[in-house]
């Protein structure tokens, strides 16, 4: 359960950036993702995209990581091999671990891993590697049992497709072996080897990114995480469209032989420019909460959060336009009562200007806020300030700080006081 409300305590931050001619997020078609808000058609950076590279961030900064894969099975296999197992069992071991934890629904894809995603501390793996290492001659036994068992159905079928073997022996089934899950010959010998609760405890384990990130896994409810993080999509402050760029390239060899002009290929790539607002927030009560109260690691989960959030790089097709720009401005508040986003500032959309769309983006933002904080009142504002490129002082956004870090430690030393 989400805590919001009197007593928990929020970080929110909020974004304005300019990016120039880009395509940071694209859609199946290869075009910038849109959104309409307002009534009209905005650039759009998803929520998705966002929470992946700042969670990547936030990873290599604090030596935290969590993985989310289908390739557990895989990952658990060269684990085994580097300890000498074959790769033939160790695949088996990694995939009778999936199927001992008896979830429903949670099976072995065709890929030879899980057929979904799961998301667990990188610690993990190793933890599931370690629960077969110490029934490795079971397993060895398994896996030569279950090979004759599959040689024999297979040379019963074979039998009977040659019409040898018209009638089945009394208690044979007339059923194909059923997929790779519940009810499978591996799912059979795991159920004998593993004890279920020993795998489902690693499969619920948790470490700082999950706490913060969340994780959801359908059908078994114990291993749900609610994120302490809520980041929401970026759009432009303004109307933005897709604008269609036409490109070529030449074929160096053919051009200096000279037995062909023209180019040697040609294609379009689609693209936006625009002012974003980008909002993000951070429930430090229930950071707290899935940490079982580690302070000190969620005070550094928090501040390499705030840190990742404003200074990630989005890459997609960085090499043909180097998007690499900072906020212009960046507002981040530590609240007692609620998150509070102030993307309404933008539901009537900046015209356009001979200035370019970021000073009315900054004045709406200031102006959203004090009407916020004329409203709500500033009870539940604990602290509040701003900074970024714009040589401005905004009233309503709090403190003027000169940095990031100025930024950072005011969020940190903010919440050491609440915490104490």
């Amino acid at each position: 359960m989400i805590n919001f409300g009197p007593g928990s305590l929020h970080v929110d931050v909020h974004l304005i950036q300019s990016y120039p001619y880009s395509n940071l997020n694209r859609d199946r078609q290869g075009a910038p993702k849109s959104a309409k808000y307002g009534g009209v058609m905005r650039a759009r950076q998803s929520s998705q995209n966002g929470k992946r590279h700042t969670r990547t961030a936030v990873e290599k900064a604090t030596g935290i990581r969590a993985v989310r894969t289908r390739g557990v099975p895989q990952a658990v296999a060269r684990r085994l091999t580097a300890r000498g197992w074959t790769w033939e069992q160790a695949l088996a071991a990694g995939q009778m671990l999936i199927l001992a934890a008896g979830v429903k629904g949670l099976g072995i894809a065709d890929s030879q891993g899980t057929n979904a995603l799961l998301f667990l501390p990188e610690s993990a793996l190793d933890e599931l590697a370690d629960l077969a290492d110490d029934r490795r001659g079971d397993i060895t036994q398994a896996v030569s049992d279950i090979a004759a068992e599959e040689a024999k159905a297979a040379k019963k079928t074979t039998r009977k497709k040659a019409g040898t073997d018209l009638e089945l022996a009394p208690g044979a089934e007339d059923d194909e072996e059923p997929a790779v899950g519940e009810g499978s010959l591996l799912a059979k010998y795991a159920a004998k080897i593993f004890p279920k609760a020993a795998v489902l405890t690693v499969l619920r384990s948790k470490n700082a990114s999950v706490a913060a990130f969340g994780r959801m896994l359908a059908n078994e409810a114990d291993s749900g995480v609610d994120g302490a993080v809520q980041m929401a999509h970026g759009l432009s402050t303004h109307a933005a469209s897709t604008q269609l760029d036409y490109f070529t390239a030449v074929d160096d060899i053919l051009q200096e032989e000279g037995t062909e002009r023209g180019a040697g290929h040609m294609g379009d790539q689609r693209y936006t420019s625009a002012t974003f607002y980008r909002y993000t927030s951070l429930n430090v009560t229930e950071l707290l909460d899935n940490l079982d109260g580690d302070t000190p690691t969620a005070q550094a989960v928090i501040a390499e959060f705030v840190r990742a959030f404003i200074t990630t790089v989005l890459p997609a097709k960085a090499s043909g336009t180097a998007p690499f720009t900072i906020p212009h401005l960046t507002y981040v508040t530590v609240r007692s009562d609620r998150p509070v986003s102030l993307v309404g500032a933008y539901e009537t959309p900046v015209p356009d200007s001979l200035e370019g769309y970021l000073p009315r983006s900054l004045q709406r933002l200031n102006d959203h806020a004090r009407a916020h904080h004329r409203f709500l009142g500033t009870s539940g504002l604990i602290t509040h300030a701003h900074s970024g490129l714009a040589d401005d002082t905004f009233d309503a956004l709090g403190d003027r700080l000169d940095s990031l870090d100025d930024l950072i430690a005011r969020v940190s030393d903010t919440l050491a006081k609440e915490l104490s």
